[in-house]
């Protein structure tokens, strides 16, 4: 298969995943959508399924899984790397970028913590110095864990590209959050016009994604992690596992717009599988090729990666706002809060604390969707081999 048909069925891939939806809930509503249901920024939740112990119970039993697989990975049949040669680094300083990273996101955090109205163009685009200023930090670190080596080092072209690829990476999921009811919702959002806050989405999204691929390049450095699920079971599903798979996950999307309660976990894992299931067909190396071989590193620790992340991006979001009788007070357009069905309990920060697993498959998310754009676009990456791992 050419590399332009390829391209084209993960350009039509990609289409799919945006207009299924579309006509899944364009028939349940007899093309007359309710007011607001595209209303972006989304400001208010409609009203959800409430408080299920089954369903909590059965998502809780699904989290503790994955945090003992973590923990206790022989547990899942993982074989411990007992004999692992480290190379030799060199020792080298803290570089520039890491102290403009700290001044930008430690500066940003400052004023929001501290509840400051001014200056308000910091305050209303709080997520760009915030986001690309923790990622330039995280590089820092991997530089010196590194001996010199990290992405901006070997490639500052491909860390800016992976921020234009989480632009449409990430508007995928606003995109879907209209077909669940709006799982999340920014009650500060009419703080900036409608048109202000969406140019503010699309640029402030550019900063979520790089994160994720510096926590895995940070893990890297750490040979307990790096090593830690190289031998684990091998599973090598066969084309016609993956066809239904695909399909189901299609069919999926239709229905989501009428079961939004029902299907609200999807659009953290539909993309994920869709895109994987794609790209396994088309022979296009993933981290899931060598989950094959029984290595599980790369898909583990950039979920892992996402999973720390996650819980930082809920931590700086909570204390820049007061919270006062159930109201939130804050001066940042960008604060986000949740509404979901069945488990809205326990929070952590904003987030109910099992909404914190979909960090996980977002993370793998993140190195899927960076694999698509850069083939589609024909964007040099080290990450497109296993090799990165030992570079």
């Amino acid at each position: 298969m050419t590399t332009s048909l390829k391209v084209f069925y993960l350009f039509c891939t990609c289409a799919a995943i945006i207009i299924i939806p579309y006509i899944g809930a364009w028939i349940h509503f007899d093309g007359h959508f309710p007011a607001n249901y595209f209303q972006y920024p989304p400001l208010v939740a409609p009203e959800k399924a409430g408080f299920s112990l089954p369903v909590f119970v059965a998502v809780a039993i699904m989290f503790i899984s994955l945090i003992v697989l973590y923990l206790f990975p022989s547990v899942y049949g993982f074989k411990k790397v007992t004999s692992v040669a480290t190379p030799q680094i060199n020792k080298v300083k803290l570089p520039a970028w890491f102290w403009a990273g700290l001044v930008m996101w430690g500066g940003t955090l400052f004023i929001l913590w501290g509840k400051f109205s001014e200056p308000r163009w910091i305050i209303l685009w709080a997520d760009l110095p915030l986001f690309w200023g923790f990622a330039l930090l995280v590089d820092g670190w991997v530089y010196v864990r590194n001996g010199g080596r990290s992405i901006i080092s070997r490639s500052l072209q491909e860390f800016i590209g992976i921020g234009v690829a989480s632009i449409s990476g990430w508007l995928i999921f606003e995109y879907l959050n209209f077909f669940v009811d709006d799982n999340w919702i920014y009650p500060n959002g009419a703080l900036i016009p409608d048109n202000q806050f969406t140019i503010y989405a699309v640029i402030g999204s550019a900063g979520l994604m790089p994160l994720a691929f510096e926590w895995y390049t940070l893990f890297l450095t750490f040979d307990r992690l790096k090593y830690r699920f190289d031998d684990g079971p091998k599973i090598k599903l066969s084309i016609g596992v993956i066809n239904a798979l695909l399909v189901f996950c299609f069919v999926l999307l239709f229905f989501i717009a009428f079961y939004p309660d029902l299907l609200f976990t999807l659009l953290w894992v539909v993309p994920l599988i869709i895109l994987s299931a794609v790209l396994d067909r088309l022979k296009i190396w993933t981290p899931f090729e060598l989950v094959k071989k029984g290595n599980w590193s790369p898909l583990l620790l950039f979920a892992l990666a996402y999973f720390v992340q996650g819980f930082l991006l809920e931590f700086w979001n909570y204390f820049s706002a007061y919270h006062e009788n159930g109201k939130i007070i804050s001066e940042t357009p960008a604060y986000w809060s949740y509404s979901v069905p069945y488990v809205n309990v326990y929070h952590v920060f904003e987030m109910p604390v099992l909404g914190l697993m979909g960090y996980l498959p977002f993370g793998i998310y993140c190195i899927i969707w960076w694999v698509v754009f850069a083939y589609m676009l024909n964007i040099p990456t080290q990450f497109a081999d296993e090799r990165h791992m030992h570079a």
